[in-house]
């Protein structure tokens, strides 16, 4: 099972969100599941540090060529990481691989890339998570996917604030999809 987190790099500087992302980290590590990112750092990074700290496996989705690149160009890190796959894309063109790669997506925050990562996941009826009360994009989740007027892709979208449940909410929703 893989699932894609997304969200802010950029102005991630809540701690409490932080911590949240870490606990979905973890929690994505707990149920053996590949926890992919964006290879970047903000909320996304700390989910990685999450998972990596409870022995989970993170790969990460550079838009960068090489390591040189991500880490020149981009200032992207480098740890909590199992792998990175370079892809060479730049950004927003990573933003595809990241959702496609994953079976559900989970969105903490985030700006116009995030929003980017959800209207690929919801077009494709992925199930997604939303972190609530984590600011950004996540505040207006549920008008977008209203006003998209698509029902079928807004049964697959999962809100909590509490991070172990949400997990277990994106798990069982990419299970029953799997069905």
């Amino acid at each position: 099972m893989k699932i894609s987190v997304c969200g802010a790099s950029d102005g991630a500087n809540n701690d409490e969100i932080r911590k949240k992302a870490f606990e979905i980290g973890k929690a994505l590590a707990e149920s053996n599941v590949l926890v992919l990112t964006g290879a970047t750092y903000g909320y996304p990074h700390a989910a990685a540090k999450g998972a990596f700290s409870n022995n989970g496996k993170v790969m990460g989705i550079s838009p960068a060529k090489d390591e040189k690149e991500h880490i020149n160009k981009y200032k992207f890190p480098t740890d909590s990481h199992t792998q990175i796959e370079f892809t060479g894309l730049g950004i927003p063109g990573r933003n595809y691989p990241l959702v496609k790669e994953g079976g559900a997506v989970i969105i903490i925050s985030g700006q116009i890339g995030t929003l980017n990562e959800f209207t690929m996941a919801f077009h494709a009826n992925k199930p997604i998570g939303i972190l609530k009360d984590s600011g950004g994009i996540t505040d207006i989740i549920e008008k977008i996917a209203e006003i998209c007027n698509k029902s079928d892709e807004k049964e697959n979208i999962v809100y909590s604030d509490d991070p172990k449940e949400l997990v277990q909410l994106v798990i069982d929703k990419l299970k029953n999809s799997a069905k």
